[in-house]
């Protein structure tokens, strides 16, 4: 191959019309408008808490290609989160020590078969970074793909190429063994503007060669491609398992784990019930009511999207029903005391309640009627009588289930009872009292006849 063949190859992953910086800028922690001041502020964080302030290192390739024809150059790039230390950079081949470089690029010239794995770097103050592998192919025909990370929701471009570039026509792409050309091809290149997970798969490319008077079909090597979640479906959380009463304080989370590989990527948070929006779109991933109502009874569930990526995702929905605190410790109050009072007398019941929210209803029942007697707070006789003898008790209801107060017995003494007894009584010991008066008059006379005195001498 030519240095004019290298040269285009080189400005295809370097010019900005190009789809390809598209994927390449896909690692938006190198964008010092997008991730870098966060990151410096969370560094900054941790060395003041005394937390151990190391990031992964980030090694990526350029041009971005995972497969090279033997005899063609690449240059490693180490970027970690102390870009400016004097330190050297340490490189490794096969997890072995490959060499060390006071910058953060290392260049492989003229590669040959024997440079081909697995190829790692640590930049000062970082950890080990991710592995790129890199293939030095001796075949007629190759595919290149992107030898960094794509995520689902970014570009997914690659290209298939021959050793005579010039030879080569009718291009054809293979993911699974289907043909998926007229989808995504344009001339020598396949783009997917927005990759998926589920587009992950074995892709292969074919094409028609050119050789002297003859031309042959050449197949490339099988490459899997894997697309990664950038991050989790969310999943709704809910602070308390227990019931929501009204007046309680309701929190919610949106559980999501971004991809350690997109450490930078900032997430944003939408909270919605029943398809409205409550809060958001913010970087907080979680949503409180200090104080629920009714109205706030329906169904929730919480959106993720990540900046500057078309990739949402929306949790699964959770059906949450404020229910009003029920009624509890309902209790009666008496006029007169004891419930004890005389026929033609007043009486007045009171009803009240410990505990229970909302608009709290009251009905008055004696046992053994099945008539609801009023309806409020008090129920009063203004002359009671003596058929309202019983057990009186009230009901109190918010809309769940009624409670009811304990029995209270009322005891009404009529006036004909208190007529005999402080009548009828004094008459009965005046006639008892004439009956003895009697008794004695006639015990004296009795005595009288039997006197000495009446004997004549």
């Amino acid at each position: 191959m030519d240095s004019k063949t290298l040269g285009k190859e080189k400005s295809i992953s370097t010019q900005g019309t190009s789809p390809l910086p598209s994927v390449w800028g896909s690692h938006r922690a190198l964008d010092p408008q997008s991730g870098m001041a966060g990151s410096r502020a969370l560094l900054l964080l941790a060395q003041v808490l005394g937390l151990a302030a190391t990031e992964m290192a980030l090694l990526t390739m350029d041009p971005p290609w995972s497969t090279i024809f033997r005899g063609e150059s690449v240059t490693l790039r180490c970027r970690g989160s102390h870009p400016h230390r004097q330190q050297p950079t340490t490189w490794y081949h096969n997890d072995k020590i490959l060499a060390r470089t006071d910058t953060d690029t290392y260049r492989i010239t003229n590669a040959r078969q024997k440079q081909t794995g697995r190829y790692k770097c640590q930049s000062p103050g970082s950890v080990s970074s991710n592995p790129i592998t890199l293939i030095v192919s001796y075949d007629w025909l190759i595919l290149q793909v992107p030898s960094h990370v794509v995520f689902e929701g970014e570009p997914l471009c690659m290209q298939c190429r021959g050793w005579d570039p010039g030879s080569m026509t009718s291009v054809r792409y293979f993911r699974d063994g289907a043909d998926i050309t007229t989808l995504y091809a344009s001339d020598k290149q396949l783009c997917i503007p927005q990759a998926k997970t589920h587009q992950s798969g074995r892709y292969r490319c074919t094409g028609q060669m050119n050789s002297f008077l003859s031309v042959i079909k050449r197949e490339s090597q099988e490459l899997h491609v894997f697309i990664k979640e950038l991050f989790s479906s969310p999943v709704l959380s809910v602070a308390s398992s227990a019931e929501t009463l009204e007046g309680s304080p309701l929190n919610l989370s949106c559980v999501t784990h971004l991809s350690p590989h997109s450490p930078h990527t900032i997430l944003w948070y939408l909270f919605y019930r029943n398809s409205t929006v409550l809060q958001g779109p913010e970087t907080s991933s979680k949503y409180q009511v200090p104080t629920v109502g009714l109205a706030d009874t329906g169904s929730y569930f919480c959106e993720v999207q990540a900046d500057n990526s078309s990739i949402r995702k929306q949790s699964a929905q959770v059906p949450i029903a404020v229910r009003r605190v029920p009624v509890s410790g309902v209790s009666l109050d008496v006029q007169p005391h004891e419930g004890q009072l005389m026929e033609g007398q007043r009486l007045v019941l009171s009803c009240s309640v410990a505990a229970g929210t909302g608009s709290i209803s009251f009905s008055w029942h004696r046992e053994g009627s099945a008539e609801v007697l009023g309806k409020g707070t008090r129920y009063e006789i203004l002359s009671a009588q003596q058929n309202d003898d019983g057990q009186y008790y009230c009901m109190a209801s918010n809309g769940d289930v009624p409670a009811q107060s304990p029995r209270l017995q009322v005891t009404v003494v009529g006036v004909s009872s208190l007529f005999y007894c402080h009548i009828r009584a004094p008459l009965l010991l005046a006639a008892l009292g004439s009956l003895l008066s009697g008794l004695v008059a006639v015990h004296v006379l009795t005595a009288r006849s039997k006197d000495p005195t009446g004997v004549k001498q």
